[in-house]
């Protein structure tokens, strides 16, 4: 498996065994063993092959099969509660989808004129950043309430319990990234 994600790092920046064998200072033909699993790299020589594939050494030593997961804007999985205000998008692939070494969620939303983000106080067991695009939010943590306008962020710690309120005229538009995952 190893030798498979360096091939396939490797061909996705155009590069031949060749290229690799010149910036790695080891020859095509141990780097082709590599690629073909006969042969399991040194760490120093897994550490040449991922500077030079500018690639974090992690991406190699992990349990994932791809180590990349694209997005794109018409696949993005939606979330619509039933009787909210509130609609989501997840701009990384949700925890229940086939990735599960996921470290964080980061997710779109729209929140309505007038609106709650949910009707009670809610809590999760992971850090959380709220960053506002467009329209004005109040965030109540616990009792305290924080007013927030395009461009603020707030940064809510674990098992803090929080909501949102839209205050404006418009659809308050924001991206939340949680961390770890909620599963």
């Amino acid at each position: 498996m190893l030798g498979e994600r360096i091939r396939k790092i490797r061909k996705e920046k155009a590069l031949t065994l060749n290229n690799l064998a010149e910036k790695t200072n080891m020859t095509a033909s141990y780097l082709s063993q590599i690629e073909r699993s006969i042969i399991e790299p040194s760490l120093s020589a897994l550490r040449k092959i991922s500077a030079c594939l500018e690639t974090p050494l992690y991406v190699f030593l992990t349990d994932e099969v791809d180590p990349y997961v694209l997005v794109k804007s018409n696949e993005r999985k939606k979330l619509d509660l039933p009787d909210s205000s509130m609609t989501y998008e997840f701009l990384t692939p949700m925890v229940s989808d086939k990735n599960t070494n996921l470290k964080m969620e980061i997710i779109y939303f729209q929140l309505e004129p007038d609106s709650w983000s949910s009707d009670e106080l809610l809590s999760h067991p992971a850090d959380e950043c709220i960053f506002i695009m467009q329209g004005e939010v109040d965030v109540f943590l616990f009792e305290k309430k924080y007013s927030m306008q395009k461009g603020d962020s707030i940064y809510i710690q674990p098992n803090v319990a929080h909501r949102l309120l839209n205050t404006g005229k418009e659809i308050a538009i924001g991206i939340s990234s949680i961390s770890p995952p909620i599963y």
